[in-house]
């Protein structure tokens, strides 16, 4: 469409992450071992082994990625530039967890230049999702609050029909 984005409005690209595949076996197993009883006993977890788990998840937020070592990471970025190019709005690509930059990052970098909107929109289509339903709309309001003077527009979520349709459309084409 446009070569150059449009000023005034920005694009967020609210992805979930995935762990490197080539990240050390025994970290990552640690890592989600701990990443689990924080989320469902955090009192279980001792701070020492709080802070390892930590410091291994910032190696793996900040793994170098590629193809290769994560399709996931390297395919978001690419949507991410494919929506660029539709839709002519600068697009920032994030993500919830295990890689960086994360959303809340992202979403404060898109606002350095003061745009009149942003949109955060992300492919979690389906209802029901923990990052899609709480972590997305909790990082928005929390950043809304110092940043009146733009409009921070959460475009989720589906319509249900939308996806059947856009479902429906990819088995048209292996058919």
């Amino acid at each position: 469409m446009n070569n150059s984005p449009k000023k005034g409005i920005k694009i967020v690209l609210a992805m979930h992450g995935s762990p490197p595949k080539d990240f050390p076996m025994d970290e990552m197993a640690f890592f989600y071992g701990i990443h689990l009883r924080l989320e469902h006993n955090p009192q279980s977890v001792d701070n020492e082994t709080k802070k390892r788990a930590l410091a291994i998840e910032e190696k793996m937020k900040n793994w170098p990625r590629t193809y290769e070592n994560d399709p996931y990471f390297t395919s978001s970025i690419e949507i991410g530039k494919n929506v660029e190019e539709i839709t002519g709005y600068e697009t920032l690509v994030g993500f919830n967890e295990f890689c960086n930059p994360a959303v809340k990052d992202v979403l404060l970098k898109a606002l350095e230049t003061n745009p009149n909107t942003i949109f955060v929109t992300t492919p979690m289509i389906t209802p029901g999702g923990e990052h899609s339903e709480i972590d997305i709309p909790e990082t928005i309001t929390a950043i809304s609050k110092d940043y009146p003077n733009t409009k921070i527009i959460y475009a989720w979520p589906f319509d249900l029909v939308d996806v059947a349709n856009f479902l429906s459309n990819q088995i048209r084409k292996h058919s």
